[in-house]
């Protein structure tokens, strides 16, 4: 291409690092309303409220809480469905669900507890809680059961056993079947509400191991990663289709092949074509590993992923544990109590593409311009 060629606009991948308040084991992520992210923090039973500038998106300040015990467990955090602005949180150690305001409109203001549901005996230690259809879906891991409480009914409720150890939960948005990741079986639980039904599908160790992550996709399916072993990952994940069959995916490159995936969440659908899907490498379960977000755009029917970009976190081996985009940026939880936004590049060369492998992020032209960040 001529040196006189127009120029193109290299977009820069952007990761800023930002300390939260000291807590040995910080978690979840949801984003209760604009501008305003919660984090929760196992050891103290806190949640931190982080408030993000308004114009610019990057968070300005973090605010800790301590709800209800600081032994409690706080641990899940998603967003109480019929009841917009609410959340939903588990408490481990005590055995039970709460529902939170946020108290949105204030950065200082600790988080209100509305409500206090306890875990039917003998199912005990919550890990993940999701509202669907009016119902609560929580997987146990410390007694290995997956429950559906009414949180209008304290006594309507139903406890499925499973295998060791169901880590996340989620409805399927076509068939209704509920699945759970077990994590120490290497399978995944599968209940069919309309029989009552429970089976379990081995993960094939050729494929991969130790299933994590698990939520419902806007593709009308349920997607789940594999977060492998101490010795790394595979660049594992898979659909899990109507029928309840399974689609395995792997991802390619230096990087994807050995991803160790711990989590995942989907971006917003855009006007054509599939949505984005966030892929989570962290190094929970190896040293191995890489920290890092897996951007993944697929073909129009989801069948074949079609490019892919890695942005690894600024801090090497800090465990990152949940991903949740938001607009054109990712932010990523670490156990190392850090929270890092992380801005993809639209120029970045495709890990998956034969270009990238000759030329790496490189533009194919004579002159990049670098636009303000």
């Amino acid at each position: 291409m001529s040196p006189t060629s127009p120029p193109t606009q290299g977009l820069p991948k952007v990761v800023v690092e930002y300390p939260m308040p000291g807590a040995q084991q910080t978690h979840e992520v949801v984003s209760p309303a604009p501008g305003m992210l919660l984090v929760s923090q196992q050891t103290d039973g806190a949640i931190v409220k982080v408030v993000l500038d308004p114009k610019t998106g990057r968070p300005v300040s973090a605010v800790a809480s301590v709800v209800g015990s600081p032994w409690s467990g706080l641990h899940g955090l998603s967003h109480a469905v019929a009841r917009p602005g609410l959340v939903w949180a588990t408490v481990q150690f005590e055995s039970a669900v709460l529902l939170i305001d946020p108290v949105a409109d204030s950065p200082t203001a600790p988080p209100q507890v509305l409500q206090r549901i306890p875990i039917p005996l003998p199912a005990a230690g919550p890990h993940v809680v999701i509202e669907n259809d009016g119902m609560l879906w929580v997987s146990c891991k410390d007694s290995h059961h997956v429950v559906r409480l009414n949180p209008e009914n304290d006594a309507d409720y139903s406890i499925y056993a499973a295998s060791p150890r169901p880590i996340f939960v989620a409805v399927h948005p076509t068939s209704g079947d509920v699945y759970a990741s077990l994590d120490q079986s290497s399978r995944i639980f599968r209940l069919q509400q309309d029989t009552g039904e429970t089976s379990e599908t081995a993960i094939d160790p050729a494929w991969g191991n130790t299933p994590v992550g698990l939520i419902a996709g806007p593709d009308g399916n349920v997607w789940f990663v594999l977060l492998g072993n101490s010795s790394g990952g595979t660049g594992a994940f898979g659909r899990i289709n109507a029928d309840g069959s399974i689609t395995p995916f792997h991802l390619q490159g230096m990087l994807g092949q050995h991803a160790a995936l711990i989590h995942l969440a989907f971006g917003e659908v855009p006007k054509n074509g599939p949505a984005p899907l966030y892929l989570l490498g962290s190094t929970m379960g190896s040293m191995m590993a890489l920290d890092a977000v897996n951007l993944v755009t697929f073909d129009p029917d989801y069948s074949r992923v079609a490019t892919l970009q890695t942005v690894a976190t600024a801090t090497p081996m800090c465990m990152t544990h949940r991903v949740l985009p938001i607009g054109g940026d990712v932010f990523v939880t670490a156990m190392a109590c850090a929270l890092s936004q992380i801005t993809p590049s639209g120029t970045a060369g495709n890990q998956n593409a034969d270009y990238y492998s000759d030329f790496g992020v490189g533009i194919p032209a004579a002159r990049v311009d670098y636009p303000a960040v």
